[in-house]
């Protein structure tokens, strides 16, 4: 178990890495705006940490998703979803239903994340980052961390059993987390209500108050679009992003946030350029 566990957690690490260094190098072709290399170098800085930190944490919950794995297959009759005998077109259609539900879920506690107090002060460490660029992705303090991973998780494996997909498509489900959060001017047209990507999540990120609560979605805006928080950004549309009363650049203090009480965003206004385009 332990060294099954070890390996998924060495192939996590080397896929965040890998994404981090592609992304560092995608955002110099085309970005919203140049950031110093210690943006990036801080907030791999921060996950590394937490990372590490946090392998007992991660070794637990291994250990209830195997015991809710033996309790589906063994007490209720249920399949893995990603099992063995799943062929490549079932496995991609798999992949696909399991990124709609997967985004379903993610959307609430987002939007629980804003609204709930003490959610916020989980959440906030990673909406003060000012230099918003793929490493983004990564900024969350260690109560941010659990809330997100374990919620989720808890509801998944019961729906969905082991999740051990091949690399493959383990790669690009973290890699459009990557994508989403990129500080690149890329507009996607007629595609912004099918897909999230950096010019739509950015909105989600801005520090100005006309974009509070806004664009949740992590793959899909289908379910801003439902629920009512879709915000279309226009074409030449990049705000400063950050937080408007609060700036957070230190790696240990950041941890401390969940012990500080912060109201959620509704972000007060502030005369803050958008960001001119080229």
């Amino acid at each position: 178990m332990f060294g099954e566990f070890l390996r998924e957690h060495v192939v996590h690490l080397a896929l965040y890495g890998a994404a981090i260094l592609a992304f560092a190098i995608i955002e110099r072709c085309r970005p919203v705006e140049k950031q110093s290399p210690r943006a990036f170098l801080f907030n791999f800085a921060l996950f590394s940490t937490l990372y590490f930190a946090l392998s007992g944490y991660y070794f637990g919950m291994a250990i209830l998703h195997r015991h809710i794995e033996h309790f589906r297959i063994f007490q209720l009759g249920l399949p893995n979803f990603f099992g063995r005998d799943v062929g490549p077109a079932e496995l991609a259609m798999h992949f696909i239903l399991f990124v709609l539900i997967a985004d379903f879920i993610k959307y609430w506690m987002h939007r629980a994340m804003h609204a709930a107090p003490l959610l916020w002060r989980f959440h906030r460490a990673h909406h003060s980052d000012r230099h918003f660029n793929a490493s983004t992705n990564l900024r969350e303090q260690w109560a941010g961390t659990i809330y997100g991973d374990a919620v989720f998780a808890l509801i998944a494996a019961p729906l969905f059993g082991a999740m051990t997909t091949p690399i493959p498509l383990t790669a690009a489900y973290l890699a459009y987390g990557f994508f989403a959060h990129s500080n690149l001017r890329l507009p996607l047209g007629r595609l912004t209500p099918v897909l999230v990507g950096p010019h739509y999540h950015r909105i989600h990120h801005s520090r100005l108050p006309q974009h509070a609560n806004v664009n949740f979605s992590s793959f899909f805006p289908l379910f801003d679009i439902l629920f009512g928080t879709y915000y279309a950004p226009a074409r030449d549309e990049f705000p400063p992003t950050g937080l408007a009363d609060e700036q957070h650049d230190n790696l240990w203090r950041i941890q401390l946030l969940a012990f500080q009480p912060s109201s959620p965003p509704l972000r007060l206004p502030e005369n803050v350029p958008a960001i001119p385009a080229e």
